[in-house]
This record gives structure tokens, sequence and C-alpha cells, in this order.
């Protein structure tokens, strides 16, 4: 082995390794692409259910205030029936 060849290997050795590409599946940090793909799906599955919760709580509130001015209505013509 020549010199030049060693000394070819030994700078190779103390570059600094670039990252030329991510391959499918592979590791990003700590998680997997699909496991970034999971999360990102499930919070928006999350999301959604939320709002559709908070849609039919605000409908059912609407709907007994407009139940209860009924009831005091059907109480005041029962009133006036009575006497």
């Amino acid at each position: 082995m020549g010199l030049s060849k060693i000394y070819n290997l030994y700078k190779a050795s103390k570059a600094s390794k670039t990252i030329s590409g991510v391959k499918p599946f592979s590791k990003t940090g700590a998680k997997s692409v699909s496991s970034w793909k999971d999360t990102v799906s499930v919070k928006k599955f999350t999301d959604s259910l939320k709002e559709a919760g908070d849609q039919i709580t605000g409908r059912l509130k609407k709907t007994a205030a407009g139940l209860e001015k009924l009831n005091t209505t059907l109480k005041k013509q029962k009133k006036i029936l009575d006497d």
C-alpha cells in the first residue's frame, strides 16, 4: 500500500458524513415516517370529533332553552284555562 492510498483512507475516515437522502420507512429523529403520518391522522380525527361534539352540545343547549320556554308558555296557558 502506498502512502497516498493510506492518506486517502485516513482522510475519508475523518471526513464528516452527510445525508444524501432519506429512504422510505427510515427513521427521522426518534420516529419513523409512518408513525409521523399516523400521529397527524389521529390528531385530525380527534380534532374533527371535538368540533362535532361542540356543535352537538350547542344545538342541545339551544333546544333545551326552547323547550324551557315552551314549558313555561304551556303552564301559563293551563293556568289561564283552569281559572
